[in-house]
């Protein structure tokens, strides 16, 4: 993989700003990273996600549309730790950062636009309710953060929603929208001379825009409790269950928080693939006949996993998942061997993937300042994912699944 160049800017203010040269692109993509998202300190629920839809709005009226009277695509999103806004266009470069730095940097909450913005998030969160999967994710979740922010669904809950004020908004906005938690990326094919022009511009609009010093409320420590398995009654069709994992610290094994997250993965993946010898014993006996979905999750608040799927036997099922994932492999059984083939195949495919995303200035921009917050290192995480070899990486996954805990919940029609 061919590094990209980079350079990097730190104004005296903490703000940072770094460009990624990607030479013959005629895109460029810019964007700002704010350090906080929903499952970090915040009064009322949700908050991170409304401040993200606010800020569009301005007293002219919504500043997109003056994006597309230039041609250029806008848009964010709010994860646990971060939100990030960004747009991306052939020609306008200079409009482009000036209305990127308004957008972030001139909040105009009103009453009125507050009280119009959340039935609009009432439904975005009524969408995501629709699927019967989110009954199974909220109970997961749920019981493995509790009641804090990271157990609470991104957009926040009905009730939430509508405590939002112009006053608490305001609040969570000058805590979190300053300088030393903000960093600004551009992408593209730039000259030496339109680097330092972009430096030059964001130096004095971060400037202009961003002022005061991190004001955010220290983080309560999480309290675990007992995991369960639940049932959740349901008036559907639907048979979906998922079982989520809790680890206790991913750098207790590692010092990378994506080195885990990938290990991890490629763990999971290959002791539940559908190509896999335990699949295919599950299909046999008519457990499981589509592909699970899993993801691995890191956050300031904990660190986790979600296995999801459908089954006729959910309970069934459950055990059987618990099962593979808790008890040791015994060496050259047909399922060792499986997961040390697949092992290889995985690290080839990352390395790919990798590669094939560098391609997409979007991807490519926000996976690198997404890393340069996080203070990781993607070029690094690859070379030492080539060189490590099986018995490191299962070691590894088996040291952090031994503290882990697991629990699980199933949709049962009453």
């Amino acid at each position: 993989m061919i590094t990209p160049r980079i350079i990097k800017k730190e104004y005296p203010s903490g703000f940072k700003a770094e460009i990624i040269l990607k030479p013959n692109f005629y895109q460029r993509f810019f964007g700002v990273i704010v350090d906080f998202g929903s499952s970090d300190p915040q009064q009322v629920a949700g908050s991170a996600h409304f401040l993200e839809h606010k800020l569009f709005a301005k007293k002219m009226g919504d500043l997109s549309a003056q994006f597309e009277e230039i041609g250029a695509d806008v848009n964010a999103f709010t994860s646990f730790n971060e939100t990030m806004f960004y747009c991306s266009g052939i020609e306008h470069t200079p409009k482009m950062i000036d209305l990127l730095f308004e957008l972030v940097g001139q909040p105009y909450f009103t009453k009125e636009n507050i009280a119009q913005e959340a039935p609009i998030i009432t439904q975005e969160l009524a969408m995501y309710q629709d699927d019967p999967t989110w009954n199974v994710n909220n109970a997961i979740m749920h019981d493995m953060f509790n009641n804090s922010n990271l157990g609470i669904e991104v957009v926040g809950t009905e009730k939430s929603i509508k405590q939002v004020t112009v006053k608490n908004l305001t609040q969570v906005y000058e805590a979190n929208y300053v300088p030393g938690k903000m960093q600004f990326v551009a992408c593209g094919d730039f000259s030496d001379n339109q680097v330092q022009t972009i430096l030059r511009q964001v130096g004095k609009l971060q400037g202009k825009y961003l002022h005061g010093s991190d004001q955010s409320p220290v983080a309560k420590q999480i309290k675990f409790a007992k995991m369960h398995d639940q049932v959740l009654p349901t008036n559907s069709n639907s048979n979906a269950f998922g079982l989520g994992i809790r680890f206790k610290n991913f750098k207790k094994v590692l010092s990378s928080f994506d080195l885990t997250q990938i290990l991890l993965e490629i763990m999971l993946e290959s002791k539940l693939s559908a190509m896999g010898p335990w699949f295919e014993e599950m299909r046999k006996k008519q457990l499981l006949m589509d592909s699970l979905q899993i993801s691995v999750n890191y956050t300031r608040q904990g660190d986790f996993a979600t296995i999801f799927g459908v089954s006729p036997q959910s309970p069934a099922v459950i055990a059987e998942i618990k099962k593979v994932l808790t008890e040791p492999l015994k060496k050259n059984s047909v399922e060792y061997r499986f997961i040390k083939q697949n092992f290889i195949l995985q690290k080839k495919e990352w390395l790919a993937r990798t590669v094939r995303t560098s391609n997409d200035l979007s991807y490519l921009a926000i996976e690198l300042i997404e890393e340069n917050l996080d203070h990781e290192n993607l070029a690094q995480n690859i070379a030492k994912l080539q060189t490590m070899d099986f018995d490191q990486f299962y070691n590894y996954c088996q040291e952090i699944m031994k503290d882990s805990a697991i629990c699980s919940a199933y949709l049962e029609n009453k």
